[in-house]
């Protein structure tokens, strides 16, 4: 009878089934292969429903434990098609429970993912699961993505399932890796979990006896919570004891990561409930420095209140202050002032240490600087030492913001205050180009030949950053052409060795000494035939410049020239007369600095000369 309904079976023009499973995961119960020489006969008829022929296959003695193509088992269609009639039969002709497909799906595996798809169709996949554990059902079981029974359930929300798998001892996986199911499922609940989801967890937590679950970058169940802003979870995670103080690879607590996601309803529930407020992450932030910088005065007032320390500096220097100022948020500024900070405080002075003012002047915030004019910064103090010791002016003057510089300058700041390398405001003013900054600082100094350490004037600042618009405005305004720097340069030795013809000229004209030497005994002749700058050197010897004037070590303009390898120099200096005899402190004439560097050409001219 056997053979003949076998025979019957493989006849049939076979349809295809129905793939009734497609998981997120990937996890999927496979259409078979439409070739009818590799269905199962009694795999079929279960899965057709043609539960008569199922029986008659089964009492007439088929293999029970035998498979299709895709490794499934008469159980496992049983269980696919919540036929639970049909699986007490098989299981009573000895069927194998734990047996797996190529999936490495068990039976059991099959009722968890029959209860998620079809929960809306059928009650008896729980019921289902429920025979198959009492039957004995390995609930260790992975499929071929490495998950158990349990994560699976979990990932997928099918909580009835999940608690019936806790209650019959599956086991709990709290590793630290992406296994970890109270991770998982964290990381999966969004924003306001429902009765169900709170539920669980509850259930997970009090199954779990560890909770020092971390991942790969320190963050622990709570962190995780915090992350999604799932505050419910957040309260459940605190009640059972999660430390929200423990720190992550970033040093990093419970409350810094509320912040740094904008959770500030977490945030004020972690602070109410007492957790440090003075713990500094690897940038060396602390709370309350997140909390200014999220613009939450509310919170920040808070954490004060809670002891918060209101002297807390950040690696920069900077206090709270300081950090509102750069922030922009007044409201902020407001507070901290109320609550007693400095409004002058430098912060750390052998740092980038600046005050409010400094750092609003800084960011051209011009409303913020009048606000704490009013309320009494004073103008003329300097910033830290790696800040170059400048003033709130300077800084303004540097960044171009116009409208400060007149702001401050109403207010009395001293525009002869010298910062680290020597600069006043003028010659910030300068080395901006910005003829109206220049015109606005002129009027304000005492004197337009004064000096600085370097005995540097502003016509040689202006030199020096090659602008002729503000070379002649300070000549126009009396600037001396013949001051002499602490290396006895004057502004026109500048212009030469920056090589600007225009305002050499220039200088020449309004009366530069144009035979003048520097401490080096250097001339402007020698200066000129160094850098190869023959416009310079022409325009100086149709001036009448002596040609073979010696610098300290006894080397002429010929001599650099024919060092340097200047031809055409070398060429017009003998050309005017320039001595080619002369020697120098060490003997070396000019033909002898041409022979050492092989200079054929200009040893040619030379030799040619004598």
């Amino acid at each position: 009878m056997l053979d003949g309904i076998l025979d019957l079976l493989m006849d049939r023009s076979f349809l295809s089934e129905i793939q009734f499973a497609k998981s997120r995961s990937g996890t999927r119960i496979e259409t078979p292969s439409e070739k009818p020489a590799q269905k199962n006969p009694l795999v079929y008829s279960i899965l057709k429903k043609e539960l008569q022929t199922a029986r008659t296959l089964i009492h007439s003695g088929f293999d029970v434990n035998s498979t299709d193509e895709n490794g499934r088992t008469p159980l496992m269609a049983a269980v696919t098609i919540d036929n639970l009639e049909i699986a007490k039969l098989l299981v009573e002709k000895k069927a194998n429970i734990n047996a797996v497909d190529h999936q490495k799906l068990s039976a059991i595996f099959y009722a968890v993912i029959t209860n998620f798809y079809r929960i809306s169709k059928s009650n008896e996949a729980t019921a289902m699961a429920e025979f198959l554990i009492q039957k004995g059902a390995n609930l260790n079981v992975k499929n071929s993505n490495d998950e158990t029974l349990l994560n699976w359930a979990v990932k997928e929300k099918s909580f009835e399932i999940a608690k019936l798998l806790i209650k019959n001892g599956a086991p709990i996986n709290q590793s630290n890796d992406d296994k970890n199911i109270l991770a998982r499922l964290i990381r999966t609940i969004e924003k306001n979990p429902d009765e169900k989801e709170q539920t669980f967890i509850k259930l997970l937590l009090n199954k779990i006896q560890d909770l020092s679950y971390k991942d790969s970058e320190g963050c622990n169940y709570l962190c995780l919570s915090i992350k999604k802003g799932n505050f419910p979870i957040t309260k459940l995670l605190l009640e059972k004891g999660i430390n929200p103080n423990e720190k992550d690879n970033e040093s990093r607590t419970a409350l810094f990561i509320a912040l740094e996601e904008r959770e500030f309803e977490i945030a004020k529930y972690l602070i109410e409930n007492g957790v440090s407020l003075n713990i500094r992450d690897k940038y060396s932030h602390n709370p309350l420095i997140h909390a200014i910088q999220n613009r939450q005065k509310e919170i920040l007032e808070l954490m004060l209140t809670k002891g918060g320390d209101i002297h807390t500096k950040n690696n920069e220097g900077y206090n709270l202050l300081a950090i509102a100022v750069e922030n922009g948020d007044q409201s902020i500024v407001e507070l901290l002032l109320e609550k007693g900070l400095n409004i002058d405080d430098l912060g750390s002075v052998n740092m980038r240490g600046k005050t409010a003012l400094m750092v609003a002047v800084e960011n051209g915030n011009e409303p913020m600087v009048k606000y704490l004019l009013e309320k009494g910064a004073r103008v003329d103090l300097t910033s830290g030492k790696n800040d170059y010791s400048r003033s709130a002016l300077m800084m303004a003057i540097q960044n171009g913001y116009t409208g400060i510089v007149k702001l401050l300058l109403e207010r009395g700041a001293d525009v002869s205050l010298e910062d680290k390398k020597g600069y006043n405001s003028l010659t910030y003013a300068i080395e901006t180009g910005n003829k109206n900054l220049v015109e606005l600082i002129l009027p304000t100094i005492s004197s337009i030949n004064s000096k600085n350490r370097y005995g540097k004037t502003p016509l040689i600042y202006s030199v020096e950053y090659g602008s002729l618009t503000l070379t002649q405005l300070l000549i126009d305004q009396g600037s001396d052409v013949l001051l002499l720097d602490n290396n006895r340069q004057s502004a026109i030795f500048y212009a030469t060795l920056k090589g600007n013809f225009a305002i050499f000229k220039l200088l020449s004209e309004k009366g530069a000494d144009l035979n003048t030497v520097d401490g080096e005994g250097k001339s402007l002749l020698i200066h000129a035939c160094s850098r190869g700058d023959k416009n310079i050197a022409e325009y100086l010897i149709q001036k009448g410049t002596d040609l073979n004037t010696q610098d300290r070590m006894g080397k002429t303009a010929l001599m650099f020239a024919a060092d340097k390898g200047f031809k055409d120099i070398v060429k017009l200096l003998l050309e005017k007369g320039a001595d080619s005899k002369i020697p120098n402190n060490v003997n070396m004439t000019a033909l002898q600095y041409a022979e050492k560097n092989g200079y054929k050409e200009i040893i040619k001219l030379l030799t040619e000369t004598k």
